[in-house]
């Protein structure tokens, strides 16, 4: 496990499914949006959010890149 840079995050495990990371990167936002967070964590929040961000890019542009795959088999 990956542990965030902010004291007070969750662990962020590095294999999570398309879906897990998608409602973790929501759950994220929503901390943010209530600005309950202390500046620390909120800036930790905001680089966690970032990762999840760029990494769910690059499994979306995967899941494409195989589908035009499948695609063009056919």
């Amino acid at each position: 496990m990956v542990r965030s840079s902010h004291k007070k995050g969750d662990p962020m495990p590095e294999k999570l499914k398309f879906e897990q990371q998608m409602k973790k990167l929501e759950e994220i936002v929503d901390k943010l949006e209530k600005d309950d967070a202390d500046l620390e964590e909120s800036i930790g929040l905001y680089e966690d959010g970032l990762k999840l961000a760029k990494t769910l890019k690059e499994q979306l542009k995967t899941f494409q890149d195989k589908i035009n795959e499948l695609n063009d088999e056919q």
